[in-house]
C-alpha cells in the first residue's frame, strides 16, 4: 500500500493526533496485540511528543500488509475507534474516517504512490529490463524445498552496473512480496558488532539497543518471521573491510540459517557489490543452485551487465506500445549515449528523454 492523497493524510493526522493513544510508544503499541497487527509493534518507533510519534510511524501504520489480513491500517483504525467511548464525537470521526479510507482504497489507482502517473509507469517498466538470468536463478532457489524458504545471494557487477535497481527488483518479486526489507550500508564496518547494531536499530526502539546481546536480536527477527517474511540488503558490500564479509557469513547469516525453522514466510539476504570485487576476494560462494552448502552462504548471481542490443530493442518496443516512452526513443542512441549499455547511463538517458531526472527523483525513490 502506498501513500496516500495529502487531504487523506491532513485527516488521518488531524484525528489520530486526538486520540490518547498517541500520547505514547506503550499506548500505541497497546493498540497492536490482536493477530492482525502484532506484526507492526515492534516496528513502532517511539518519540518525545504525539506529533513526532505519529511521524515517525504514519507510514508503517499505513503502508503495512499482514501476509494473510492484508491491508492493516483499516483494521488499526477500527482497534483505535472502539477505544473511543461509543457517545464521543471522536468515534463518530473515526469511523467516518474508516469509511473514507476503505472508499479511497477502492478508488481505480488509489495504491499509487503520489507520484506522477507517467513516472510511476516509467519506474515500473525500467524494472524489467534484462536482468532476467538474476532472477530465474532467485527464483530456483526460493522455489527449491531443500533450502527451507532460506536463500543468501550476490549481486555484483561493475559500477553503474545497475545493481540497486536490480537488487529492487529481486526484492519486490512474488514470493518475498509484502516483506519486512531491513536496508543497512555496511561499508566501513570491521566489528560484525555493529551490523547486529544496526540490524537492532531497525527492529526495536532506537533508545534500546545499546549493544543488545545477539540473541535477543535473533529472537526479535524470528518472532518478526512468524508472520512476515523478512529481507536483509545489505549495499556497499565491496567497501567493508577484509575480514567482515567472511565473520557476515559465519556469525550472522550463518547462526540464523540454523535456527530458521519457519515454513510459511522467507528469511533472505542480499549483498549488493557496486564494484565486483567480492567474487574475487576469496569469499566463500556458490556458483550454483544446487550447491551443497546453500544457503549456508550467498549465491553469486550472473554479474550484472551492459544491457544487450537485444533486450533493449524489446524493452523499447513494449515501453512505446504502452506509452510509456516517446514513439522516436531510439535503442542507437541510447547505446551511444550510455557506452555500450551501461544500465545506470541507460536509465539516466531514458529519463532524460521522457522529461524526468534519475538522480534528482526515480533513483532516489528506487534505492530508498
Amino acid at each position: 500500500m502506498k501513500a496516500p492523497p495529502s487531504e487523506l493524510y491532513q485527516l488521518c493526522r488531524e484525528l489520530l493526533l486526538e486520540c490518547e493513544q498517541f500520547e505514547s510508544c506503550e499506548s500505541l503499541r497497546s493498540l497492536c496485540v490482536i493477530d492482525s497487527l502484532s506484526f507492526i509493534r515492534l516496528q513502532l518507533k517511539d518519540a518525545k511528543s504525539p506529533r513526532n510519534l505519529f511521524d515517525f510511524n504514519f507510514k508503517v501504520l499505513f503502508c503495512s500488509e499482514h501476509r494473510l489480513y492484508g491491508w492493516i491500517f483499516p483494521i488499526f483504525l477500527k482497534q483505535l475507534r472502539d477505544r473511543q467511548h461509543p457517545d464521543d464525537m471522536l468515534w463518530t470521526q473515526l469511523d467516518d474516517l474508516c469509511t473514507k479510507v476503505e472508499a479511497w482504497k477502492n478508488q481505480p489507482q488509489a495504491c499509487q504512490q503520489q507520484v506522477p502517473q507517467s513516472e510511476h509507469k516509467l519506474f515500473k517498466s525500467l524494472l524489467r529490463i534484462d536482468f532476467d538470468e538474476q532472477e530465474e536463478a532467485v527464483m530456483e532457489v526460493l522455489d527449491s524445498p531443500s533450502y527451507n524458504k532460506t536463500a543468501a545471494f550476490l549481486v555484483h557487477g561493475e559500477e553503474k552496473f545497475g545493481q540497486e535497481t536490480l537488487v529492487t527488483r529481486l526484492s519486490q518479486l512474488s514470493k518475498l512480496r509484502n516483506g519486512r526489507r531491513i536496508k543497512i550500508k555496511v561499508g566501513g564496518m570491521e566489528d560484525i558488532s555493529n551490523l547486529w547494531n544496526e540490524v537492532g536499530k531497525h527492529l526495536l526502539d532506537k533508545n534500546q539497543t545499546n549493544w543488545l546481546p545477539e540473541t535477543k536480536i535473533i529472537d526479535q527477527i524470528f518472532e518478526l518471521l512468524q508472520t512476515q517474511h523478512l529481507i536483509f540488503i545489505f549495499s556497499d558490500a565491496h567497501r567493508t573491510y577484509i575480514s567482515f564479509l567472511p565473520e557476515l557469513i559465519q556469525e550472522f547469516w550463518q547462526p540464523l540459517v540454523q535456527k530458521n525453522n519457519q515454513r510459511e514466510t522467507y528469511l533472505a539476504m542480499f549483498l549488493v557489490d557496486n564494484k565486483g570485487y567480492i567474487c574475487k576476494s576469496g569469499l566463500s560462494l556458490a556458483w550454483q543452485v544446487n550447491h551443497p552448502d546453500l544457503p549456508r552462504i550467498p549465491l553469486s548471481l550472473p554479474p550484472a551487465s551492459r544491457f544487450p542490443v537485444r533486450k533493449l530493442n524489446e524493452w523499447v518496443g513494449m515501453a512505446v506500445a504502452a506509452e510509456v516512452v516517446p514513439e522516436n526513443l531510439c535503442v542507437e542512441t541510447l547505446l551511444a549515449e550510455s557506452q555500450g549499455g551501461v544500465p545506470d547511463l541507460v536509465y539516466q538517458r531514458i529519463c532524460y528523454y521522457c522529461g524526468f531526472s534519475w538522480e534528482g527523483g526515480l533513483a532516489k525513490w528506487l534505492i530508498q
